[in-house]
């Protein structure tokens, strides 16, 4: 006959699993707070950006013919590039003309009164945020302002833009910048660096 557990033997053992049990929990909760500091530290340098929502109350601006912002947040659109905001074009007339004050003002008018969402792709050199927007009435506004001439298709390296369609369509009707010669906007940027670039 074998002895029989002795009520400290057994007090102790059942001390051991319960210690046994919290040292399991601890490990496991230590492992779901690094992953989810990974998981934070993953969307915020890694470009797993959430969609940004612009409400009407806030009061976002067109600080140039391709960039929105509003107190909380700056967004590049993608896929274009605006003539920048002193640049001017030549018209058909021979005339010189704001392109850059005009892109702008097409890009105030877009979103005038409007909710803005915003699907983030990227972030440029600048560290903004660059995305597809649209609002309500207008289901893409880098796409709208390309296709009304006011801005040009951008492509990165040796892809081409996705607004190929609207430029070509903005060129063959004579809109904006192509109603005339114009430096595209990059060009223009080379030849007038702003400081800090």
């Amino acid at each position: 006959m074998s002895p029989s557990p002795t009520r400290s033997s057994r007090t102790s053992s059942s001390a051991a699993g319960r210690s046994g049990n919290l040292k399991q929990q601890l490990a496991r909760l230590v492992g779901i707070a690094i992953v989810l500091i990974l998981v934070a530290l993953i969307t915020r340098y890694c470009g797993l950006e959430q969609d940004i929502h612009f409400m009407i109350k806030d009061q976002v601006a067109a600080i140039d013919g391709d960039t929105l912002k509003s107190k909380d947040a700056e967004v590049r659109l993608y896929g274009i590039d605006a003539p920048e905001l002193y640049q001017t074009c030549t018209g058909a007339d021979g005339k010189a003309w704001d392109c850059g004050r005009a892109a702008q003002a097409k890009l105030k008018a877009l979103v005038a009164r409007r909710a803005v969402d915003c699907e983030p792709k990227s972030r440029d050199k600048f560290n903004r945020i660059v995305a597809v927007c649209y609002t309500s009435a207008v289901p893409d506004l880098g796409e709208a302002l390309v296709r009304g001439g006011l801005a040009v298709n951008f492509g990165v390296g040796d892809a081409p833009g996705p607004y190929s369609a609207a430029e070509a369509d903005a060129q063959a009707a004579k809109r904006g910048v192509w109603r005339g010669p114009f430096d595209k906007p990059f060009d223009w940027r080379q030849a007038n660096p702003r400081e800090g670039d």
